[in-house]
C-alpha cells in the first residue's frame, strides 16, 4: 500500500521510499491517480458524445426538396380541365389516359422551375410518343413569360393555366414549385417528386412508367 500524499514537510525523519514503478520521490499517489482521470474524462465525454448525437437524430429534418408525398401512390390522379396556355381546346387531364403521362407544376417566377425546362423540353421531344407530357402552370400572372420560356426550352407539350393555384393547392395539395407527377396509363399515380428534374432523372421516369401495365 502507497504511503498516504504529505503536504507538509517530514519533520520525523523518517524517509519515504517511492512506490515501486515510480521514479523519484516525488508525489506517487498523486501520479498514480492521473490514468484513472483521464478514463474518467474520457467517459464522460463519451457519454455526452451519445447523448448529443441522439438528440440531434431526433431533431434532423429531411433535405431539401425530398418532402413527403401529397398523392399516395397508387390513388388515381384527381381530375382537372384548364385553360390552354396560348388558347385553344382546354387542358383536360382525362384526354391523357392510356398512355403514361407526366405532370409537371411550375411557373415563370419559379427559378427552380426555369431551370428544368430545357429537360422537359428536350426528353418530351425524344419520348413524347410514349409519354405524354402536361404542364401545369400554376398560381402566374406572367403567362406571356411562361410562353416565352416554354418555347425557348422547346418545351412544346400542352400547358394548363391554374391561374389562382386552385388545383395545384387544392387538389394536389402543392405547396410548393416545382413538383412532378408520373402517372400510369390508367391515371395512377406512380411517383411525385420534388425539385427540380434533370435530363437523366425524367429518362429513368420515362423507362418506369412505360415498363409498367396499367
Amino acid at each position: 500500500m502507497s504511503p498516504p500524499l504529505s503536504v507538509t514537510p517530514d519533520l520525523t525523519g523518517t524517509r519515504h521510499e517511492a512506490p515501486e514503478g515510480v521514479e523519484g520521490g516525488g508525489a506517487p499517489g498523486r501520479r498514480a491517480r492521473w490514468p484513472l482521470a483521464v478514463v474518467l474524462v474520457a467517459a464522460v465525454g463519451l457519454a455526452a458524445f451519445v447523448v448529443y448525437a441522439v438528440a440531434s437524430a431526433g431533431r434532423a429534418k429531411p433535405p431539401v426538396g425530398s418532402g413527403l408525398p401529397t398523392v399516395p401512390a397508387g390513388r388515381v390522379a384527381a381530375s382537372f380541365s384548364l385553360p390552354r396556355l396560348g388558347g385553344g381546346a382546354p387542358v383536360t387531364l382525362a384526354a391523357f389516359r392510356g398512355r403514361p403521362t407526366i405532370v409537371n407544376f411550375f411557373a415563370s417566377w419559379c427559378a427552380d422551375c426555369r431551370a428544368e425546362l430545357a429537360a422537359f423540353g428536350a426528353v418530351s421531344r425524344t419520348d413524347g410518343r410514349r409519354v405524354n407530357f402536361v404542364g401545369v402552370d400554376a398560381n402566374d400572372t406572367n403567362l406571356t413569360l411562361a410562353r416565352s420560356l416554354l418555347a425557348h426550352a422547346g418545351a412544346r407539350f400542352p400547358v394548363a393555366v391554374d391561374a389562382n393555384g386552385s388545383v395545384a393547392s387544392g387538389k394536389y395539395l402543392v405547396t410548393a414549385l416545382p413538383v412532378t407527377f408520373f402517372l400510369s396509363s390508367s391515371g395512377r399515380v406512380v411517383g411525385e417528386v420534388f425539385g427540380t428534374q434533370s435530363r437523366g432523372t425524367l429518362d429513368s421516369w420515362v423507362a418506369k412508367l412505360t415498363s409498367r401495365a396499367g
